[in-house]
């Protein structure tokens, strides 16, 4: 799949690409009180660009300049831009050099878009007795 054909609330995602700039690592506390890393890094292919959200030892797997790949990734809508996620099934996967992939200068500088009218899917909360 390339970055130009991603959609708002995907799922079993495959993409390759290359990381265009990571982002700091920021540590936060989760709603349970465990402490956990963060970084949002910029990503992308000959198509476009997307902030794919690692966390805790994916971090370290990748670094500027490496071909990746997500493995059942899935699409979410945070502040109206598309984020690349892995979850609990997904994996991040570092690739060895692809002369065939684009450097990160001919990467274009466009990300997609959720639709302006995007409301995110309705998830029923049930109530515990």
């Amino acid at each position: 799949m390339k970055i130009v054909n991603l959609k708002a609330d995907m799922r079993n995602i495959d993409i390759r690409f290359r990381v265009i700039s990571k982002g700091e690592i920021r540590e936060i506390i989760s709603g349970d009180g465990k402490e956990l890393r963060l970084s949002e890094v910029e990503v992308g292919d000959e198509t476009g660009r997307i902030y794919l959200t690692l966390w805790d030892q994916n971090i370290d797997l990748i670094n500027d300049g490496d071909i990746g790949e997500v493995r059942n990734g899935f699409i979410k809508v945070i502040r109206s831009e598309l984020r690349l996620n892995i979850g609990k099934y997904g994996e991040l996967v570092k690739i060895e050099e692809d002369a065939e992939f684009p450097e990160t200068e001919k990467i274009p500088n466009n990300f997609p878009k959720p639709p302006d009218d995007y409301r995110p899917p309705f998830k029923r909360k049930y109530k515990r007795r």
